[in-house]
């Protein structure tokens, strides 16, 4: 059997960078030897960004329609096994791994129990109930997915998470008020604190015992934000974007949570380490979007939690929501910031990284093309309008850039991680999707 490795030692220096788009490698040709990376991870946010699971072992099923099918399984099945081909020693997810809307039951069903959008002590109880129930049949599946293959996840909280945000100023996606900026009731803001105890009940504190000894203790974010480190080379930060105070959602990493971020950078720096932090949503714009609220840090480069990634020498930033690719740095030295990931029922793309000795850091972008789909929207969703693509087919990987950087200066930038120009890109998925719809 032909392995990476042997393809590697035959093809040497030449034909190294002629194989590079096509053969996925654990290892690299240096000096006219093979040197292994210290640490590779895959990261693949919004995925699914979409209700899957199955709800047939519900005790309130009904028999109706399900949130997988066959289709489903073999769709996620090919995606997860080109990602488990890289061999990686981590899985990052940095949010929305549903869709979330659990407080809205558009066709009555009830498998998560009654929901109304009142703000009154019993509609509210009635939800958090159904986020629970929703939450631990969602999540389950979702984890027993990556855990199956071995895969080691580590996941952020995304909007999604927290029942979606809902159009408006991007501080006022979560209205304490009761009611949405077009009239109708909405008791969102009002479940994010139980939202979040539900997410950390499956991936931050299982069975009520921490994963993670060293996150925000005392802070909102200490079950939502933590710091683990690899190999002795590589420290992942992964922080809580989602700032709940008494007028909405504020969108960043603000007082402890921040305190607590800055230390671990420094503690990570001392060691000698890539500083990897990932969070939700991006912090710098413009970026290549598909279907998005477009969330974003309000004030971007002048908010305290960009300045503290500059000024602490953070490696990565990396981040979903926008459901496309595009790399942005912003001189050398600054934080290389990642924005990608997709929306399940419309593409999937995921980055490889890699950690050499030096500290000389690779990342490879992959994209699996979804060639058909169907019209038809039988993957139930509790809220009607997000029902998904009852048929997916997917392709093979195409390897589609390379980022190569050392101390946050980029040396190579290909293909979609080069620079993006909004106004020439021939690589936008809403441009170039492909896809065939029947």
């Amino acid at each position: 059997m032909v392995t990476r490795r042997t393809v590697l030692q035959g093809i040497g220096a030449a034909g190294l960078a002629a194989a590079a788009d096509a053969v996925p490698r654990s290892a690299v040709a240096v000096g006219g030897g093979v040197t292994e990376p210290l640490f590779t991870f895959a990261s693949l946010p919004d995925f699914f960004n979409g209700d899957v699971a199955d709800l047939s072992h519900l005790p309130s099923w009904d028999g109706g329609m399900n949130s997988v099918n066959a289709s489903w399984r073999d769709a996620i099945d090919h995606c997860l096994d080109a990602v488990s081909a890289h061999h990686p020693d981590a899985v990052f997810v940095a949010g929305d791994a549903v869709e979330g809307h659990w407080n809205i039951d558009s066709d009555g069903r009830a498998l998560f129990g009654p929901v109304s959008q009142g703000t009154d002590p019993e509609s509210l109880a009635q939800c958090r109930d159904a986020v629970q129930t929703a939450g631990d049949v969602h999540y389950s599946f979702y984890g027993d997915l990556f855990s199956s293959r071995g895969l080691d996840m580590y996941p952020t909280v995304g909007d999604h998470e927290l029942l979606d945000d809902r159009p408006g100023p991007l501080n006022d996606r979560w209205s304490p008020t009761g009611f949405n900026h077009n009239g109708t009731p909405d008791n969102r803001y009002h479940l994010v604190e139980h939202c979040k105890d539900v997410w950390a009940g499956h991936f931050t504190r299982p069975g009520g015992t921490p994963r993670f000894s060293r996150r925000p203790v005392g802070t909102q974010a200490e079950w939502t934000a933590y710091s683990r480190s690899f190999a002795g080379a590589v420290t992942l930060i992964t922080v809580d974007m989602f700032h709940l105070q008494s007028n909405g959602v504020r969108l960043g990493v603000f007082g402890g949570q921040l305190e607590w971020l800055r230390r671990e950078i420094r503690r990570a720096k001392r060691h000698g380490h890539i500083v990897i932090v990932q969070g939700h949503i991006p912090t710098t714009v413009p970026t290549r979007w598909l279907h998005s609220g477009r969330l974003q840090v309000p004030e971007q480069r002048s908010s305290t939690f960009y300045r503290t990634l500059e000024r602490e020498g953070v490696d990565l930033y990396l981040c979903g929501e926008v459901h496309d690719v595009t790399v942005r740095q912003h001189g050398a030295g600054a934080p290389v910031q990642i924005s990608h990931g997709c929306i399940f029922r419309y593409g999937f793309n995921y980055l490889i990284g890699r950690v050499f000795p030096g500290g000389r850091v690779v990342v490879d972008l992959y994209e699996i093309p979804l060639l058909r789909a169907s019209l038809a929207t039988e993957i139930w969703s509790c809220d009607a309008t997000r029902r998904q693509r009852t048929y997916l087919e997917y392709g093979e990987p195409a390897h589609h850039g390379r980022l190569v950087q050392r101390d946050r200066v980029v040396s190579r930038r290909t293909q979609k991680l080069g620079v993006y120009d909004p106004q020439n890109d021939p690589w936008s998925l809403a441009e170039h999707s492909g896809t065939v719809l029947f």
